[in-house]
């Protein structure tokens, strides 16, 4: 519901804003004006508890205050402890207001069901910031709130059950407003046995009221069971099998306890109900919202007991439980149709109810609600019911059961091939969609073959796979027309997002594409937030996988925040993550690179399909390789993944160039070589030539290497990372040619290729090199820098590799004069007894501190931000252990950092 409109702090006026609405008092309501005064007294510090069990009046005191305080146009806020949300937003009000004002009271019905982070909030405020609130908390029981300190400063006031307990003044006026005839001798023994107690006093009022009959003393049942069962027992019977219907919902409106009881009058006889004070409390959002109703813990446990003691009343509960399952199932909603059915005792519908959404509701997350709605059928009742197969396949799926889940798809491909010819049902559409959801997570796995599983699939969607590159000899022919399965959006969704991941092991990036943009623009159509994410973590490996970096980190940053990523399934947490790992490596910050490899350790990647644990290989590698432990990134990438049949091409593509990559490193040609050859056979001949060419930069001269490479470069769709690569090459070999223009020309051209999806780590092999460093510096003072340039720079002189340190040489360095890897740019020395370590950006700036450089000139130089210089030098102050230029000079020359950064403008980096 809807908050009303709220007065300003200090003006006149009553604000509400509460999922729940403020409690209406009953009508036979007790003004007790000792507590109201010292509610009033407490109000103008920043807390007031109201500590005390079910039943003592705490709401109804505090609505009957608030009611008062209403009237007499002094303005407050009235919330629920079950709306923690709208508590945080108006706390957030009042802390950030300007100046701090005097705020208004803020009552919390229920505060003990507040989230115990937002409890703890309460505290830190109160400790630290109590002149911004006001508070007013009615609780069960005690909260950790720093009670003790603020009443010590005198700034809160706790009443507990001995101050709400009524005084004989007080009981009197209460039990006869519910029993007139109650005589002095009958109040006086309600109240020595009620002792105060408000719920007991109304009830044995009322029980009197209806019979005549005094205390119950024979009884040997709980008192508060007899006189509530007893006050229950006297109301007509209608009114009882409403009750009865709706106590479960624990807060109700009319229209629903009209719904679930099938009576028309239930609202008003609800609205009786809490006018008498009978444990039903009133709630209303504003001046004319719609009434809640909320069942007092108290009456919803006599009627538990009454259910579970009594056939018939369980009918009439089942019933109630049948038409709430009806008329959710009825509005699309699925999950609560779901609930609703498990205590309608009725099998038929139960399956009804599965088949038509439990796919929506385990996409969702929710198995264990699946999995009670299976548990509620007889033994036996699939058989009669063989379209819930593919049902309980899925369900074994996303429990992790892979053997049942492949038991039930065979089960369900039986069924399905059993069906007549003709006209299919929606029921014959849901079962073939879920085999097609199994059979394509088993072709995953390699236990089903994954081209039938693609083609059965875009069967049934009425896919022409002619048009998705599948060949005509296995589509329908073009034109043909084929009835599209009628399924729901969650269910299309799912199937297209499973397609998807199956084409994409079988090389049809360009199909799975087009596939999970739809499943993802579908999954938002039907609000499925979490298939949403499906969507967005699989496109997020496929743009990948195609060079397109950027836009894959893109979309699964978008997956991760479509909802939480502890609600995410494992199967597309682990994508999102793997594929924003990788992008982190290729824009050169390993440090991300490995928290994200990290988290996809603690997703647990390990039984993951083949795709998922190849690129977990080789995100490893990589981190291995920047970390200069080039041994163990060999190891890593010894040996074959485990898969179904071949790897697709671009993954023998990757896991290729990695091995590679690392055999020129360590410059084993021959193990170079034979990487080559696999990419080769695996369909990726130009990335093959043109890095062949680029490790071959030694044997023939230079012109001939730069020809070659333009004229590989020509050739169209070449996978953009090696094409960035390639022309950042050619322009090295280019300055060293001495042709300046066509150097200048072939820097653009790598920072255009490397620019749209910010595939800085392509760079690396010429930005090692410092004629390219220096062509970029050329090319940021001239008078039209490319917009990437200044990004590169930054990025690349700040850069080394861990591999460098560690014996590891690129092609560039070894054609060299002194082909021999260059020293580390960062520096060691040994300061005050401790060993200390410059990176390389720190040693610049020392470099350029030994120049006399100002900050600015340093900035200018090094082409970074004077704040960024700053944050240098105050780390290079601090490891050198002093506080000022001439002291850090001193210092350096003293343990030798000097002298190492002369032999640094030796041979040059990489």
């Amino acid at each position: 519901m809807t908050s009303t409109s709220t007065p300003h702090h200090g003006e006149p006026g009553f604000r509400l804003r509460t999922g729940e609405g403020f409690p209406q008092p009953p009508l036979t309501l007790v003004t007790r004006e000792r507590l109201h005064t010292a509610l009033d007294l407490g109000a103008r510090g920043p807390l007031t508890l109201l500590v005390a069990p079910a039943g003592t009046g705490k709401t109804v005191l505090l609505s009957d205050w608030v009611s008062r305080r209403r009237r007499a146009d002094r303005s407050m806020t009235w919330l629920s402890g079950q709306s923690p949300d709208l508590l945080r937003e108006t706390l957030q009000e009042l802390v950030g207001a300007e100046p701090p004002t005097c705020p208004d009271p803020i009552v919390v019905d229920d505060a003990h069901l507040l989230p115990a982070a937002l409890v703890a909030d309460l505290a830190q405020l109160l400790k630290h910031s109590s002149y911004a609130v006001r508070l007013v908390l009615a609780t069960r029981y005690d909260l950790p709130l720093p009670v003790a300190e603020l009443e010590l400063r005198g700034l809160a006031l706790t009443l507990r059950s001995d101050d709400l307990r009524f005084t004989d003044v007080e009981a009197a006026a209460l039990v006869r407003a519910h029993a007139h005839d109650a005589t002095g001798d009958d109040v006086r023994s309600f109240q020595a046995h009620a002792g105060g107690w408000a719920a007991a006093l109304v009830l044995a009022a009322r029980t009197f009221a209806s019979s005549g009959a005094g205390w119950p003393l024979l009884s040997k049942r709980p008192v508060l069971d007899l006189l509530l069962g007893e006050s229950v027992g006297t109301l007509d019977d209608r009114v009882q099998a409403m009750l009865l219907s709706t106590f479960g919902v624990g807060t109700v409106t009319g229209p629903l306890a009209v719904m679930l009881s099938g009576d028309a009058d239930a609202g008003a006889m609800l609205a009786d109900l809490a006018g008498n004070g009978l444990l039903v409390t009133a709630y209303v959002d504003g001046e004319d919202g719609e009434p809640l109703f909320r069942y007092h813990p108290l009456m919803i446990e006599l009627l538990r007991r009454r259910v579970a003691g009594s056939a018939e009343d369980s009918q009439t509960v089942a019933a109630a439980h049948r038409r709430s399952a009806l008329h959710y199932e009825n509005r699309g909603d699925g999950r609560a149709a779901l609930r609703r059915a498990l205590g309608a005792d009725d099998p038929v519908m139960m399956a009804r109810i599965l088949l038509g959404h439990g796919p929506e509701i385990l996409a969702a997350g929710e198995h264990e609600l699946v999995t009670a709605g299976f548990e509620t059928l007889p033994e036996g009742f699939l058989a009669s019911r063989p379209h819930l197969y593919g049902v309980r396949g899925l369900l074994r799926r996303v429990c992790g059961d892979a053997a049942g889940a492949v038991m039930d798809a065979a089960s369900a491909d039986d069924v399905a091939a059993s069906m007549e010819a003709g006209p299919s049902t929606a029921d014959d559409d849901a079962l073939h969609a879920d085999t097609m959801l199994l059979r394509l997570w088993e072709a995953r796995y390699g236990w089903y073959d994954v081209r039938s599983a693609i083609d059965r699939a875009r069967s049934l969607l009425a896919i022409d796979s002619a048009e998705n590159g599948g060949g005509a000899e296995r589509g329908v022919a073009r034109g043909a027309w084929r009835r599209r399965a009628v399924l729901a959006p969650e269910r299309m969704a799912w199937l297209l997002v499973d397609l998807a991941a199956a084409e994409t092991w079988a090389d049809e990036l360009d199909a799975a594409l087009i596939h999970l943009d739809e499943a993802v623009v579908t999954a938002r159509v039907a609000h499925h937030a979490r298939l949403v994410a499906g969507g967005l973590a699989h496109r997020a490996v496929v743009q990948y996988v195609r060079g397109n970096v950027q836009t894959a980190a893109e979309s699964a940053q978008a997956a991760l925040d479509t909802v939480d990523q502890d609600e995410l399934p494992h199967e597309y947490a682990v994508r999102a993550q793997l594929v924003l790992g990788l992008a982190a490596m290729s824009q050169l910050d390993p440090a991300l690179g490995r928290r994200w490899n990290d988290s996809v350790v603690a997703a647990g990647p390990a039984d993951s399909d083949s795709l998922v644990t190849t690129l977990h290989t080789i995100l490893r590698a990589l981190l291995l390789i920047e970390e200069g432990r080039l041994d163990e990134a060999s190891r890593e990438l010894v040996g074959e993944p485990a898969a179904a049949g071949p790897l697709p091409s671009f993954l023998s593509r990757d896991l290729a160039l990695m091995r590679l990559w690392l055999a020129v490193l360590v410059g084993d040609r021959t193990r170079a070589d034979a990487q080559l050859d696999d990419l080769d056979r695996t369909g990726n001949r130009s990335v093959a030539e043109l890095v062949r060419t680029m490790i071959s930069i030694g044997e023939k001269d230079l012109e001939s290497t730069v020809t070659s490479i333009d004229r590989i470069l020509d050739q169209p769709e070449l996978y953009p990372p090696i094409a960035a690569a390639a022309a950042s090459f050619r322009t090295v070999l280019l300055v060293r040619l001495g042709d300046e223009p066509a150097a200048e020309a072939s820097l653009v051209d790598a920072l255009n290729r490397a620019t749209p999806q910010g595939t800085l780590h392509a760079l690396v092999p010429a930005g090692g090199e410092s004629v390219f460093v220096d062509q970029l510096r050329i090319h940021l003072a001239g008078p039209n820098p490319h917009p990437f340039a200044a990004v590169g720079l930054e990025k690349l002189s700040g850069y080394l590799s861990g591999s460098v340190p560690t014996g590891g040489m690129t092609p560039l360095a070894r054609t060299r004069r002194n082909p021999v890897a260059a020293p580390a740019r960062s520096l060691e020395a040994v300061v005050n007894g401790a060993r200390i370590r410059l990176t390389a950006r720190e040693a610049d700036v020392l470099d350029q501190l030994a120049l006399g450089s100002s900050y600015t000139e340093i900035g200018q130089a090094l082409y970074i931000t004077d704040n960024t210089v700053k944050t240098h030098l105050m780390s290079l102050y601090r490891k050198l252990g002093v506080e000022k230029r001439s002291a850090a000079l001193r210092v350096a020359r003293t343990v030798g950092l000097t002298e190492q950064l002369r032999g640094l403008h030796g041979p040059g980096p990489l």
